[in-house]
């Protein structure tokens, strides 16, 4: 097929090949497999037939790969023809490169498993995202910790600029990953067989303020190109590539993302049109159209978001009323950021408040994607080559719609009630006025040979076409949205009304109790266990190739005179980000300085946006009085906070830069030497492990009368720091549950102390004490089910003003989310 085109250039005295082209051909699409997809100002069009992309949002990497089955399975059964995921370069290149061209650090497994799972085993295609930069609320927006030792150094931003290093390693990158799925293409794959329909560069890039961005566009551009990548290119709120003129941008296409408030879902209808009219040559596509939202640490659970169901319905009905012809629920599944890869601030779950909730239990807002799945699966094809968008309506109450007339005379009437507290019932009137004239059902013969009805551009000529105003009778519920399907040449009488109405599903009738765990094992970290190294002077974690988020310690010895015993009597510490510190100092706490940043949550909320320097000193504590005459001993637990996914914190190494001691609480004037430990011991001892050995802890009793707050900030237990990082072990059996019925588990937790929990030996998570995530998902995968046999919950906890302690937890069974299994 390309040789069609290039003799079609060629005719036209253009050369195909050419970077430099400069005519209207210049920006004319290109595909290099039509015959397989291809897209216009309309629709995608894959292997001959148009198709409008339903797509659910599902992150292979927030989900445990024992779990993916049912979660494709439950997007497949809501009519679902697309799955779409970001792909992130910190998941699959943990530990530095040696340099440039070292490719021996990537790892694409689970990413070709998934992409294999979802297209051969569900029928669905895939839509790829792999920035560089996501966003996501995921650690870096994707970046690697370890880039940031590639940048200048100098407090510019850098990261996501044509900075020409940052666009060598970008590169890097995209030469990785566009090769490790170049295979998995629908162009690729055998006719009927489905595969990557779309591929993504950069995210976003119109809320990053940088110079040049032409030029990281095309660089990842090429990129893609080079290595195999010859499905379509698509970039989201990046206007570069927005109608470009450009030889090669013009060869991407924009999309929007709409987040909008419970009662604007009119503003999709109104973007969508403006989005079309603004690169003519592109479908309308929404990469992110609003699934729910996530959740902050110290902030709101994302259940508490004001997006329902109701308000998806409205914004779906309604982007598609503007012309859409790609719909991608972010997210459709949330899931969680287990072993702390969310980004900083973020809570373990990423929930989402989505279709598919993090445990797997299917919401009110899955049955209206289930109920517009069915709607595309029915009109799809006729709605793809519509025309028409938001009219004039003269109807009760406050009511927003328009209409869209496909090529053979079916009219869709959209039509959305906009009172968040009233129905409206009755008569409304659709002005329609002057609308362009939808193409005339005769078909030719397309240049790639195929029998196609004409292109809406083949019938300019006729003119825009005058519509007569009509009537429909609705009955509307609070913001409510509906779409009437008027078959051609019919009275809107004849009209039927869609989505229909979903079945609930059926919830099995279950007696089971939490179980509340009566006592647990506690230990303190053996911190002269650990694996200690000498730190060399200025390394951070990432130049010791420490890029994720665990809890790492440092210690130095020192000698002291008498009168240094008395003059010096504060500590402090240089860090490379606004990361947060424990420290004993001869076993026994050191209290630290300015209490209003005494915790974690407090420096992520008010720290996030400042960069360190060399001669700021972030984390100070007085330790007069602790210090003495001869050998001292200072240890430090450092909590790694996570890596920001936006903006300057992103480009900040993690660690220590510096520390010593001080006569005052301003200047360093006894600098000392440090060794690190990459881990805290009882990570080294296996402390997480099912099968470790805990007979010589510490047993305590926990409480079992008190109410386990769900949710809620502030709610910790209220006690002191006594040392550096606790552990704590519990062990629990479940009831046994009906055959045939399937129910989610979660660990409702009251406990002081930041730091993970290991379920049966997986990461399930950080918790954070101050909230507002009180519950934690416990996957089934990983879970011992039945009286019979044993669980351990493990929690590593770095001591707060609070301590760590460990109060009360109940396993909770989420009845309200049963369902019988299929």
């Amino acid at each position: 097929m390309r040789k069609i085109f290039v003799f079609m250039l060629l005719a036209l005295g253009i050369n195909a090949n050419s970077s430099a082209m400069n005519s209207h051909a210049d920006t004319a699409k290109y595909f290099p497999h039509p015959d397989r997809i291809r897209y216009d100002g309309s629709c995608i069009t894959i292997e001959g037939k148009d198709v409008i992309i339903y797509s659910a949002a599902f992150h292979y990497f927030r989900c445990p790969q024992e779990l993916w089955r049912d979660r494709f399975r439950k997007i497949k059964q809501a009519g679902f023809n697309t799955v779409e995921t970001y792909i992130p370069w910190n998941w699959h290149e943990r530990s530095m490169p040696a340099d440039i061209n070292d490719t021996s650090k990537f790892d694409f497994r689970d990413l070709k498993a998934w992409l294999k799972m979802a297209q051969e085993e569900f029928g669905l295609y895939t839509i790829v995202r792999p920035g560089p930069f996501l966003c996501a609320e995921w650690s870096g927006g994707g970046y690697p910790r370890w880039l940031s030792l590639k940048g200048p150094g100098k407090g510019d931003l850098w990261l996501r600029s044509a900075d020409p290093e940052h666009i060598k390693w970008s590169v890097h990158w995209f030469k990785a990953v566009a090769k490790a799925v170049a295979g998995e293409q629908l162009t690729r794959k055998k006719k009927g067989q489905k595969g990557i329909i779309l591929f993504q560069l950069e995210n976003e890039y119109d809320a990053h303020g940088t110079p040049d961005k032409a030029l990281l566009l095309k660089a990842l551009y090429r990129s893609a190109k080079d290595n195999g990548v010859d499905v379509p290119l698509f970039t989201c709120l990046t206007h570069e590539c927005r109608a470009s003129k450009d030889p090669e941008l013009s060869q991407v296409f924009d999309c929007d993302n709409y987040y909008v408030d419970l009662t604007e879902a009119p503003s999709c209808a109104h973007r969508m049109v403006n989005l079309r009219k603004s690169q003519p040559d592109a479908p309308g596509l929404v990469t992110e159209l609003q699934g729910g939202w996530f959740s902050l640490v110290t902030g709101r659970l994302s259940e508490e978001n004001y997006s329902d169901a109701r308000h998806l319905n409205a914004i779906s009905l309604m982007s598609l009323l503007g012309g859409a012809t790609g719909l991608n629920y972010y997210m459709f599944y949330g899931g969680t950021h287990f072993a702390g890869w969310g980004a900083r601030g973020m809570t373990t779950s990423y929930d989402y408040n989505a279709a598919i909730r993090e445990n797997g239990a299917l919401s009110a807002k899955y049955d209206v994607a289930k109920g517009i799945g069915a709607f595309i699966g029915q009109y799809g094809k006729k709605l793809a080559r519509a025309t028409g968008g938001p009219c004039e309506l003269r109807a009760p109450g406050k009511m927003f719609g328009g209409i869209r007339i496909a090529v053979d005379g079916t009219r869709f009437v959209f039509l959305h009630n906009l009172d968040p507290d009233h129905a409206v019932k009755g008569s409304v009137t659709l002005v329609p006025g002057k609308m362009d004239r939808p193409a005339t059902p005769m078909y030719n013969i397309n240049q790639y040979g195929e029998k196609v009805l004409m292109k809406d551009a083949d019938t300019t000529s006729q003119g825009a076409l005058t519509m007569a105003a009509f009537s429909v009778e609705v009955d509307l519920p609070a913001l409510g949205a509906r779409i009437l399907v008027i078959p051609p040449g019919a009275s809107a009488e004849k009209g039927e009304w869609w989505p229909k109405a979903s079945v609930q599903t059926v919830r099995p009738a279950l007696t089971i109790q939490p179980v509340r765990i009566s006592r647990a094992k506690k230990a303190e970290d053996p911190t002269n266990k650990a694996i200690w190294k000498s730190l060399p002077a200025g390394a951070s974690l990432p130049a010791l190739d420490i890029n994720d988020f665990r809890y790492s310690l440092y210690r130095t010895a020192f000698q002291l005179t008498s009168a240094e015993t008395g003059k010096e009597k504060f500590l402090l510490f240089n860090m490379f980000t606004r990361d947060i510190v424990s420290v004993t100092v001869n076993g026994v706490p050191a209290k630290r300085l300015f209490p209003e940043k005494a915790d974690a949550q407090t420096w992520v909320t008010r720290g996030a946006d400042e960069r360190i320097r060399a001669n700021e000193f972030d984390n100070r504590f007085d330790v007069a009085g602790l210090l003495k005459e001869g050998a001292n001993e200072i240890i430090v637990a450092y909590e790694n906070l996570g890596h920001a996914h936006g903006y300057v914190p992103m480009e900040e190494p993690a660690g220590i830069r510096a520390g010593g001691l001080s006569v005052t609480d301003t200047l360093l004037s006894h600098p000392l030497n440090w060794e690190y430990a990459a881990d805290v011991a009882g990570v080294t001892q296996n402390y997480w492990q099912s099968a470790f050995d805990a007979s010589g802890w510490e047993n305590i009793g926990l409480d079992i009368t008190g109410e386990i707050p769900r949710k809620g900030n502030r709610v910790q237990p209220k006690g002191t720091q006594t040392g550096l990082f606790t552990w704590y072990r519990i062990e629990f059996s479940l009831p046994d549950v009906p055959a045939g019925v399937w129910v989610p588990w979660m660990a409702r937790i009251n406990a002081s102390g930041n730091g993970f929990m290991w379920l049966n030996g997986h990461n399930i998570g950080r918790h954070w004490e101050a909230g507002p995530q009180r519950e934690f998902y416990l996957p089934e995968c990983w879970l011992n089910m039945g009286k019979q046999k044993k669980n351990i919950l493990t929690f590593g906890l770095r001591q707060t003003s609070n301590g760590a302690q460990l109060h009360a937890v109940a396993i909770i069974p989420g009845i309200a989310d049963a369902m019988l299994r299929h």
